[in-house]
């Protein structure tokens, strides 16, 4: 697997904020210096059902601008994770633990990060789960960096949301500091 570009899939479920993480992701990922494209796709309920977003971060002119086989799947409900593990042929999954049960998966680093556990402990509010995943994201991999990822959230996310996925995000930086020490860089 060559370096760049990056694709970054979110799965979840409609409602877990997974369009909000692409956004903030190419958003921060566009801050960096990055060529970025951004997609996402919805389950036939705009709610509950399976939903995704991808974002493709790259150091030069991004040619085909669709997520195949991504590089990393941050995934948060089951359903997701039955949907889209299978796209990952050589790469990570960031799995939130308190929903997904993984597979065993051959040439594929799949790690369990306590999401919306975490979320609800630490930071009082299970919907900040998805944040908390974004933050594993991005010291897990080192794409974009908290000041970029602030000011991203500061111009797409609503005030009275930010300081707590803020939040939420900070600590999700710790959980993947963790990760990085299991199995060296992850690329």
């Amino acid at each position: 697997m060559s370096e760049w570009p990056v694709a970054v899939r979110f799965g979840g479920l409609g409602g877990q904020g997974l369009v909000t993480l692409g956004a903030v992701l190419a958003a921060s990922g566009a801050k960096t210096g990055f060529q970025v494209a951004a997609s996402q796709s919805y389950g036939s309920r705009a709610r509950g059902g399976a939903t995704r977003s991808d974002v493709i971060l790259s150091r030069e002119e991004i040619e085909f601008p669709h997520v195949i086989h991504p590089d990393v799947l941050v995934v948060l409900a089951q359903e997701a994770y039955d949907l889209y593990e299978g796209s990952v042929s050589a790469g990570v999954i960031l799995a939130d633990a308190f929903f997904v049960k993984p597979r065993q998966r051959e040439g594929v680093r799949q790690y369990l990060v306590e999401g919306t556990r975490n979320a609800v402990e630490k930071v009082g509010s299970k919907v900040a789960a998805n944040f908390v995943m974004f933050g594993a994201l991005s010291s897990y991999t080192g794409l974009v960096n908290e000041q970029e990822v602030k000011k991203a959230v500061d111009e797409l996310v609503r005030e009275r949301f930010r300081e707590v996925n803020l939040s939420a995000y900070r600590l999700g930086l710790e959980l993947g500091r963790e990760l990085t020490g299991k199995e060296g860089p992850w690329r």
